[in-house]
């Protein structure tokens, strides 16, 4: 009996640890591909917008914590961003850690 919950176990543990892995790099996978596209679509002011939009675009959480996360990313972690510069990591980072520390606190 206890080998069969160790078992069980041992298997939540490994499914579980990959939702998250996936969660996080899904957001930066998403992130740096949308400011590609959105920067090779317009000019201008469009161009500008491009960090918000792929914010807004790539945060599909559905979480009570939504707004709170997506309020934090705005003011914190898209400024560290341009086209030029997209700086993916840190604002993946800036997202994942900060915000969730923030709003789940």
């Amino acid at each position: 009996m206890e080998g069969k919950n160790l078992k069980m176990i041992s298997l939540m543990v490994i499914v579980f640890s990959g939702l998250f892995v996936g969660k996080s790099s899904a957001f930066g996978e998403c992130y740096g591909q949308c400011l590609i596209d959105c920067s090779s679509d317009g000019s201008g002011i469009k161009i500008a917008r491009c960090p918000f939009v792929c914010l807004t675009k790539c945060m599909f959480d559905a979480t009570p914590n939504y707004y709170c996360k997506f309020g934090c990313a705005v003011s914190n972690c898209i400024k560290k961003s341009t086209l030029e510069d997209a700086r993916v990591d840190q604002v993946e980072h800036c997202v994942n850690s900060y915000c969730d520390n923030k709003c789940n606190n």
